[in-house]
């Protein structure tokens, strides 16, 4: 009779360092689009920055976190 295994741990879900990274960018995204909105009241161009800066944000923060 085989000796009984020890059940491996679940996998992590997301690091805490992605969490944050995420994070960042919403927030970042959120500024953005909100003050754009604030300064020209036009919300399909606050959405364009928003996703704009939230992207920048994800691309560029992995480098310095």
């Amino acid at each position: 009779m085989p000796e009984p295994t020890s059940p491996t741990p679940p996998p992590e879900r997301l690091s805490l360092r992605w969490a944050l990274i995420l994070l960042a960018s919403v927030v970042v995204g959120l500024l953005a689009g909100l003050l754009t909105y604030a300064e020209s009241g036009n919300w399909p161009g606050s959405l364009l920055a928003a996703l704009g800066a939230s992207g920048a944000a994800l691309t560029t923060l992995p480098s310095l976190l």
